[in-house]
């Protein structure tokens, strides 16, 4: 007989007994939720907002952006509450609860990106709102930067996985308070730095939701930085490593006359970069240095950023690597005169635990350094349990999409935990369950931002799936160049890929078909 994890009696438990408080609650307006009791947690704020009048606390502009507005919003109730599950903690969690009139009977719980520490995104939960959803964001129990790790290990925890736990609970108990009735289905669909709440929900706490989509999955927090690092190491040995803009191109414009027409459509994207079999040396300038060529150092880096990172006494392999079509989202890690602001935040606080450390006087190495990253507190932020047993048995869905040309996530770390999962739960109720889709051309999550990138719903797959009995066996994107609509394509389970048969045409889906990937000789 199979043991119930601990983990899985307390995500039992837990809702019963916010369930219960929300029941007794009369049903009232918006502003009766502040008397809701809730267990380590109390409500602080409980005000309704009239259609088009919410107004976001103020935020820094990005440069060449607009700011979002909100004035399409429906009427909804705006609630915050402060979880304290631990004296230590200070979990700050927002629910937005729409009119009754307008409720879809769903809750969607969101994430934050990055290390997390900030006010839940009203962007996000506005966009849940406009669908119809119960939506709940939090700010991963803490503000500002990491500097939290070096005195407060509960708020590690909390970072990792408790505090979008405990967002769950608050946002199901509101949610029968002020309905009367609990959600039929609860949705996560996250990206990046909000995918280490999603899939831990699916680990951790398998009764918080009913079917998970994720994009460019970042849940390898511990080892994800060291890519992240490795690559601006290679480009920043000396000046002679460094890769201009020009040098991604010309990288790019050889990998793709190498891979590109390997799955029978020349589209400016490499349908299958596991398999590609391409060599940066092949761009190794012949006479003095030029824009469309690589010196000798350069390529030497180049060829580090397709190995990725290796421990350098052992040769295994610490994270994944970037792919042969993905070189002009390179200079995200490769191109600045500083890190990535992850990795150095991460080193920082989390395996150095220096403040005043700094990239330049102690580089990161990649040998004992890993042990560092990986120390008993520091695991606690990563989701790579591939037991998700319990969340299947529940009936629960997981997509998982990954983007060949993540800047961000390098992407193979998606293939190896769906590979883990499926040992761990067997091929039979991986494939009642989970599907992993390998996105060619595709950035750290969809849109039509960019070089290149792919668009589609994620959220849409789950309706379809859990809702509508619709396996998700296929997907059809939508080619973005520069901002344009290029064309639509064929993306395969893994580990199939799509392969095309047709005579070129941009709309032509019906002419791509699956099958399993056929390895390239060297």
């Amino acid at each position: 007989m199979r043991m119930t994890p601990p983990h899985f009696l307390a995500a039992a438990v837990l809702p019963a007994a916010l369930l219960c408080a929300a029941a007794g609650a009369q049903a009232a307006g918006c502003e009766a939720l502040a008397a809701l009791a809730l267990p380590h947690a109390s409500v602080t704020l409980a005000t309704p907002i009239a259609a088009g009048a919410y107004v976001p606390p103020p935020a820094p502009a990005r440069p060449g952006t607009a700011p979002p507005g909100y004035t399409d919003l429906p009427s909804f109730c705006r609630v915050q509450v402060t979880a304290k599950p631990t004296d230590d903690s200070d979990i700050r969690i927002e629910v937005w609860l729409p009119a009754p009139a307008g409720w879809n009977g769903k809750l969607r719980g969101t994430g934050n990106g990055g290390l997390g520490g900030s006010s839940p995104n009203p962007v996000s939960l506005a966009n849940g709102l406009r669908a119809g959803f119960v939506t709940a964001g939090n700010n991963t129990g803490h503000e500002g930067n990491s500097a939290f790790v070096l005195e407060h290990p509960e708020k590690v925890r909390d970072f990792g996985h408790r505090a979008a736990h405990e967002m769950v609970l608050a946002a199901k108990a509101l949610t029968l308070a002020y309905y009367q009735r609990p959600q039929r289905i609860a949705y996560a669909v996250e990206g990046g730095g909000g995918t280490m709440a999603a899939l831990s929900a699916a680990q951790r706490y398998p009764g918080d939701y009913d079917a998970v989509a994720i994009t460019g999955l970042a849940t390898y927090l511990t080892h994800h930085v060291f890519t992240q690092m490795w690559m601006w190491q290679a480009t920043h040995q000396d000046e002679a490593s460094f890769l201009a803009p020009a040098q991604y191109a010309a990288l790019n414009k050889a990998a793709l006359a190498a891979c590109d027409a390997d799955d029978g459509l020349k589209d400016g994207l490499i349908g299958d970069p596991l398999h590609c079999r391409f060599d940066a040396v092949t761009v190794l300038c012949k006479g003095g240095p030029a824009d469309d060529c690589l010196s000798g150092p350069q390529v030497e880096a180049a060829r580090r950023i397709y190995a990725g990172p290796r421990n350098t006494r052992t040769g295994e392999q610490i994270y994944s690597p970037m792919y042969p079509g993905s070189e002009p989202g390179w200079g995200v890690l490769a191109g600045g005169a500083a890190p990535l602001g992850i990795p150095v935040e991460f080193f920082r606080y989390y395996a150095f635990r220096d403040p005043t450390w700094d990239y330049k006087a102690r580089p990161v190495n990649f040998d004992g350094d890993v042990a560092l990253a990986d120390s008993a507190l520091n695991v606690e932020i990563n989701s790579t349990n591939p037991d998700l047993n319990a969340f299947f048995d529940r009936g629960g869905k997981l997509v998982v999409f990954g983007g060949w040309n993540d800047n961000q996530v390098p992407p193979k770390q998606a293939i190896d935990y769906y590979e883990a999962v499926v040992k761990k739960v067997g091929v039979r109720k991986a494939a009642a369950h989970l599907r992993l889709f390998m996105v060619p051309g595709m950035q750290h999550a969809p849109g039509k931002t960019g070089v290149d990138n792919m668009d589609f719903d994620a959220l849409q797959v789950l309706v379809d799936w859990h809702e509508h009995g619709v396996a998700p066996d296929r997907l059809v994107v939508m080619h973005y160049k520069d901002g344009s609509a290029v064309g639509k394509r064929l993306v395969c389970p893994y580990p199939q890929v799509a392969i095309y048969r047709g005579r070129g045409d941009s709309e032509d889906v019906a002419s791509w078909n699956c099958r399993q990937p056929a390895m390239r000789q060297p």
